[in-house]
């Protein structure tokens, strides 16, 4: 949980068993996200790239603001096409992480107002329930978002291939820095 970047990356793909790309994609993704209240930067050559807003709760209550930056791109595998989407979820992690920071500092407070040998156990009591209630929160977030993206994965595929069978694979990828 405290370290400086998440664990893993989000890549979803929407896999499709078709031999021709999609007609026309640059406008297809354009209005796709418009439709959603969302822009990107790029095309369907070199890729797509979007500020995918949201809002995380840490501890379960307090509200954030939070902006991931989400790539994308057309794929194509042996004869087959796909939408790669990928996410470091940087900005719900520092939210999370601040949130541990804060634990740290109620149990110093803790351990202060308790003395010196009386506030160790409540102090560490403090640390370990909220940390505790700091993880879950934050998987909830990471869900949350997962969720999302694969709502947005799942759009901007059935629009550049409507009606065509497909699936989405979801990995997580570790992010190596």
């Amino acid at each position: 949980m405290a370290r400086k970047q998440p664990a893993r990356a989000l890549e979803l793909r929407y896999q499709i068993s078709k031999d021709a790309p999609p007609l026309n994609p640059e406008r297809i993704v354009g209005e796709t996200l418009h439709a959603a209240g969302l822009s990107a930067a790029g095309g369907a050559t070199e890729g797509w790239r979007l500020i995918f807003p949201g809002r995380t709760r840490v501890y379960g209550v307090i509200s954030r603001e939070i902006d991931e930056v989400v790539d994308f791109r057309l794929h194509r595998v042996s004869e087959n096409w796909e939408l790669v989407l990928r996410c470091e979820p940087i900005e719900t992690h520092a939210a999370h992480a601040a949130g541990l920071a804060g634990v740290m500092l109620m149990a110093v407070a803790v351990w202060i107002a308790g003395g010196l040998s009386g506030g160790a156990l409540p102090a560490m009591t403090t640390v370990i329930a909220g940390s505790l209630l700091i993880e879950v929160t934050r998987q909830w977030a990471f869900d949350n978002l997962h969720r999302r993206l694969r709502g947005l994965i799942g759009d901007l595929g059935s629009a550049l291939w409507p009606g065509a069978p497909a699936q989405i694979v979801d990995e997580a990828l570790a992010i190596s820095h």
